[in-house]
Parts: structure tokens; C-alpha cells; sequence
């Protein structure tokens, strides 16, 4: 194991980094305590090494690993300060002062926004507003996300609140490639493709996903080939693959390998500007211009070393990274594909070319699938059954298709050729997609289940060490794979029984509609004022909390109607629920009568009078703005300022 580590050293740096970047996410350090830190630890290891012995090697690595922590802890401190502005200018008091900030912004639906193109400049009246997350279970933490990329405000900008004005903007590479992308999704546009092969091409060659419906989008998911529309690490590596096919001649002479590695980083790149810069891409290349250079320098490399290395520089540019699930599945994939899928293929020998392409593609797959299941299952609390089977003509496909789509860009003025290629792309799209609906309906084709932090954290151990033992044979790491999977299955049981006595009531916080909650056992109710439709975020946000608690298909009630089992008495706007009495208010409604609710829930507008309830205390105000009316001893929970009201018994 030591043997191992020391040819990948840039692992444990890796390691202490990613290690650094983490605490710093979780505990959020001050800079200039860290940075006098960094430099007196960076002091004693230039000191150990300068007085070198071997006596004394213990320390002088515990000291520069520590280093690399306390790196990856100002990197990230330092890279996640907030930016003052970054919007051009704001106008106030009379005047205009210059500023500088990205703000996240939403236009109403028109034609005149639907003119806009990168770069323009343009003048409106409104107030960003601080992002702030909805508070409710289990969700997105959207303003995370767009902290990690220096975007701390959002803006809704109605039709006739902004116009453009004249001048250019300062150039900048991302915005001339979003524009370049949009010249060549105008290629496409031009040419004889349906209207839904057009927007998967368009993602499979340009990362242009605006297009995409979410039927399609569902179909890809189902059929577990959702990762060829998001165009990473699988996309670059086809180039680099067409590459080495067609210029792997240049490698014979040392001269010619410096070449090769120049014009394959060169289209990498090119690659990855035409499909916008995105970050996914940009990481792809990064790793594999990597790759290319470890493999061309004409002496001995270590492809782990590489991969370690080159996630190393991505981290030193952008801790961010760390925490963007795209960087998770990539590695995971590719150690996936270096690491396990030589040892399948040798599980089975075949003989001939044919047979063999085949179960080399099966293989891939299938060791891809096995190093990203823990983050995949983490974040998106699904397993696509049947990926082994789509990914078997899926990949051969977009093999095809990224040089026919970059082919199709090139040749897209001379008629004839430009006609025949996208013909055969358009055909073979549409076989495709055939092919993925037949699987999605097969039965079971998705298995949703959710994955707990300490599973999550229990399993990828477990599975490292089971890793360690496939590469060392030594018994003692097997043992340590089946005590951490042992801790996976005790975390899963003891969950399974506290959730035998769950009682729980959320009020989620979602505007224009009251949806309560309410979860016994496994068992669970939803009711809402307005139907929840199944592409709507409340259907989304519902089903995270299904999926987190693992819980049963839930029973859908309106409020207003009646319904009645063991567990749940719904009369009308009055529920009786595990021995609890709760009341949904709608309108100017007066409460009478000798039933006395525990909680009020409903908007601020929603009665007008509390003398006949004293014993209620609470109401759990769903509307948007400040309940008024409240009688004494009663408290109110807003959940638009608070998030999401949840109380457990």
C-alpha cells in the first residue's frame, strides 16, 4: 500500500487539500488567521527539509500535509469572499455609481427578451434581491450553488422595466464563445433535422440544453443514458479518442509526439470553447490535456498520478469544485474505467473482434456505473436498472454522432455532402430515442431510493477499501470493506425503526399554494389548496422528502373535501391526525363551534376573528405578508420568512 502511494504522490496532496477545502466549507475560518498559520507551517517544513533526517521523515510529512489542509482552507476562504458589485452601475440619489456584481436575473416572456444575445448592454428598473432559499426539506440549496459562483442576488425584470443601450461591453472569452455556440446552433437550425433530434444534437455536440423538453429529458434519465445530454468528461474523451486514431502516427518520433500532445490540447480546448467554456467541459479537458501530456513525455507515468494531478490544479484554481457534483462523477467514472474496467474485461475471454467491442463497451459501462453509484444515488436518489443495455448502442452512437455534428458545422455550405450528413444524424438520433422510450418502459426500469450522509460517507469507504483489497490482495483491507458495510447496514436498519415511530407535520413554503404534509410511520398524506401537477417544483420538492424518509406512495387530498382511514380524518378544512387537531383556513372565515384546533395554517388573510379559540397556539401563516390580527398567547410562524414549518411528536 505505501509502495502504491508513493507513485501518486499528487494524491495525497489531493487529499490534503480537497481535506482543507471541506473544513473550510463546514467551519468557514477567518483568512488572515489561516494565511499566518500557512506560513509558519510552511516555514517549519522548509526548515525539516533543510535539516533533513531520516529520523525525523514522520514529521516532516505530517507537516507538509498539513500544509496542503491549511492551503486548501485559505484557497477557500480566500476564493468564497463576497465581490462588491457587478453590475456596471446603479443610478441613486441623482447620480450613477459605478459597481460590480452578477446578479441572477429572470425576464418576463417576450419577444424582445427572446432577442437578447450575450454581451448585450442594457438599462432596468429593479431592485435585486438577496437569494435566499425556500427553507424547505431536503431542497436544492440554490443559494450555495450561486455563492460558489460569486452570484449573491437575483432580479425579475418585467417586460416594460428594461431596454437595451448602445456600446460593447468588455470583451470576454465566455461571452464570445456563448455567442460563437449560438452561430452554430443557427448551423443546425438550417439544416433538415426534426425539431427533437435538432435540441439533442444541440446538446450532445454544443452542451445547448435550453431546448430540451422535459420528456426527452425523462426518457434519457429512465434509460440511464442522461449523461451523454451533459456534455463532460464521456464527450472530451470521445474527441480525445478520434484524435489518437486519427493523428496517433505523430506519436512514432519524439519530435512528432510533442505535436500530437499540441493540436490535442489545442482541439480539446476548441472543444470545450465551442460548447460555451461550461465548467463541466472545462474540467474534462483540464484532466484530459493532463492525460495526453502524462502519457506523451517519453517516460514513465502513473495514470493515477495524472488524474490526482490534474484535480489538483482544478482545486488550486477553484475550490469550488470540490463541492460541484459534475467534478464527483467525473473522477468517480473515470478511476472507475482506469481502475476496475481492465480486471472485468479479463473475467471473460473472447476471442473475436466483434463479440469483444462489444463486452469492452458493457465493461466500461458497467465499471463507470459501479465507482459513481454512491454519488449518483446520493444526489439524485435513483438507479437506472437497465443503463448496461442503452449504453451498449448509446455510446457507438455519440461515437458517431460528435464527429458528424462537428462535421455538419464544417461542411454545412456544400449542399449535397451537408444533406447526407445530417440525414444519417437525424436517423440515427431517431433510432436512438426509439430505442431509450422501449427501454424506459420496460418494467422496473428505475429504482428510487435515497442514500443518508453517514450511508453515503459508510459506503464510499467501504468501497475504497474493497478497492484497496482488488489492487493488494491483503485480507485485512476485505475485513475493513465488510465492517464499514456492516456500519452502512446498521445506520439503514436503525433508520428503518425510527421511522416505525415518525409523526411529523410540514407546512412546506410554496407561493400561491398551501400543502400540508403529514407522515406516520411510512405512511403519508398530502393536502393541498391547488392540484399538484407532475412537472411542477411542488411535485419535485414532495418527492425529495418522499425519497429522503423513504417513505410510501403518499394519498393526494384537496383541502375542502372529505376523507377518512385509521390514521387521517379529513372534514372538510378540519383534520384530526394521530390524536392531533389542525385547521386549514381559506379566505375571511370566522372560526366557531366547541373544536379547538392546536395549529391554525393558511395566509395572513385567512380569518378575521380568535375569540372563540383560545387555546390555539399557533398559526403557521402561509401568505406573504405580516398576520396582524392575532389574539394574545398565540404565536405565528411565517414560512416565507422562516422557511418550511415542521414539528415532530
Amino acid at each position: 500500500m505505501e509502495k502504491t502511494l508513493q507513485k501518486i504522490p499528487f494524491l495525497r496532496l489531493s487529499i490534503a487539500l480537497a481535506t482543507g477545502i471541506a473544513l473550510s466549507h463546514l467551519y468557514k475560518p477567518e483568512s488572515f488567521i489561516l494565511f499566518l498559520f500557512l506560513i509558519l507551517v510552511m516555514g517549519a517544513v522548509l526548515l525539516l527539509h533543510r535539516f533533513y533526517t531520516y529520523q525525523a521523515s514522520p514529521v516532516w510529512g505530517i507537516s507538509a500535509q498539513l500544509f496542503f489542509v491549511l492551503l486548501g482552507l485559505f484557497i477557500y476562504s480566500l476564493h468564497n469572499q463576497k465581490a462588491v458589485l457587478k453590475i456596471d452601475g446603479v443610478y441613486q440619489n441623482g447620480s450613477v455609481m459605478p459597481a460590480q456584481e452578477k446578479v441572477m436575473a429572470w425576464f418576463e416572456k417576450s419577444r424582445k427578451a427572446g432577442q437578447l444575445t450575450p454581451g448585450d448592454r442594457l438599462i432596468f428598473i429593479r431592485a435585486p434581491q438577496v437569494v435566499e432559499n425556500k427553507g424547505n426539506p431536503f431542497e436544492f440549496n440554490y443559494k450555495s450553488y450561486l455563492a460558489r459562483q460569486k452570484i449573491y442576488r437575483q432580479v425579475y425584470i418585467p417586460g416594460n422595466s428594461w431596454r437595451t443601450i448602445d456600446g460593447k461591453s468588455k470583451f470576454s472569452v465566455s461571452v464570445f464563445a456563448e455567442k460563437t455556440r449560438l452561430q452554430l446552433l443557427n448551423i443546425y437550425r438550417e439544416q433538415n433535422l426534426g425539431e427533437n433530434e435538432l435540441q439533442i444534437l444541440s446538446a450532445l455536440t454544443l452542451g445547448y440544453k435550453r431546448g430540451l423538453d422535459p420528456e426527452t429529458r425523462r426518457v434519457f434519465a429512465s434509460a440511464g443514458a442522461m449523461h451523454v445530454l451533459a456534455v463532460s468528461g464521456l464527450h472530451v474523451g470521445i474527441v480525445y479518442m478520434v484524435l489518437g486514431f486519427l493523428l496517433g502516427f505523430l506519436r512514432r518520433q519524439k519530435a512528432g509526439r510533442v505535436v500530437f500532445v499540441a493540436l490535442v490540447a489545442f482541439v480539446l480546448w476548441f472543444f470545450a470553447f465551442l460548447t460555451g467554456l461550461s465548467p463541466s467541459v472545462s474540467r474534462a479537458a483540464t484532466m484530459f490535456t493532463f492525460v495526453v501530456m502524462g502519457n506523451n513525455i517519453g517516460r514513465q507515468t502513473n495514470i493515477y498520478n495524472t488524474l490526482a494531478a490534474s484535480a489538483f490544479l482544478l482545486l488550486i484554481v477553484n475550490p469550488n469544485n470540490l463541492f460541484e457534483v459534475g467534478f464527483q462523477l467525473s473522477y468517480t467514472a473515470v478511476f472507475g474505467i482506469v481502475f476496475l474496467q481492465p480486471r472485468l474485461e479479463k473475467l471473460v475471454n473472447i476471442h473475436y473482434k466483434f463479440p469483444l467491442y462489444f463486452w469492452k463497451l458493457l465493461t466500461v459501462s458497467v465499471a463507470a456505473q459501479i465507482a459513481t453509484f454512491p454519488v449518483s444515488v446520493f444526489y439524485f436518489s435513483q438507479f437506472p436498472v437497465y443503463f448496461w443495455i442503452s449504453n451498449l448502442f448509446v455510446i457507438p452512437a455519440v461515437i458517431f454522432l460528435i464527429p458528424s455534428g462537428m462535421a455538419l458545422l464544417i461542411f454545412h455550405r456544400i449542399p449535397v455532402l451537408s444533406e447526407i450528413i445530417s440525414t444519417l444524424i437525424d436517423k440515427t438520433l431517431g433510432l436512438v430515442y426509439n430505442a431509450l422510450q422501449v427501454i424506459e418502459n420496460l418494467p422496473h426500469s428505475i429504482i428510487e431510493f435515497s442514500l443518508l450522509p453517514a450511508e453515503f460517507i459508510f459506503l464510499v469507504v467501504s468501497m475504497s477499501f474493497l478497492f484497496v483489497f482488488v489492487n493488494s490482495k491483503k485480507r485485512l483491507y476485505l475485513k475493513l470493506a465488510m465492517f464499514m458495510f456492516l456500519l452502512v447496514v446498521t445506520t439503514t436498519l436503525t433508520a428503518e425503526i425510527r421511522s416505525l415511530f415518525r409523526n411529523e407535520l410540514i407546512v412546506y413554503n410554496e407561493p400561491g399554494n398551501v400543502i400540508v404534509h403529514l407522515i406516520s410511520g411510512n405512511q403519508n398524506y398530502i393536502i393541498s389548496e391547488k392540484e399538484i401537477m407532475d412537472d411542477d417544483y411542488s411535485a419535485d420538492m414532495i418527492q425529495e422528502t418522499i425519497s429522503r424518509y423513504r417513505l410510501d406512495t403518499p394519498f393526494y387530498l384537496a383541502a375542502g373535501t372529505v376523507f377518512d382511514d385509521d390514521i387521517l380524518c379529513l372534514n372538510r378544512r378540519f383534520i384530526c391526525f394521530k390524536n392531533r387537531i389542525f385547521l386549514l383556513v381559506s379566505g375571511e372565515m370566522k372560526m366557531t363551534g366547541n373544536i379547538t384546533p392546536e395549529i391554525i395554517i393558511g395566509p395572513s388573510s385567512g380569518f378575521s376573528e380568535l375569540e372563540t379559540q383560545p387555546k390555539t397556539q399557533l398559526f403557521v401563516n402561509t401568505g406573504r405578508y405580516p398576520f396582524r390580527n392575532t389574539s394574545d398567547g398565540m404565536n405565528v410562524y411565517s414560512v416565507s420568512e422562516k422557511g418550511a414549518f415542521s414539528e415532530k411528536w
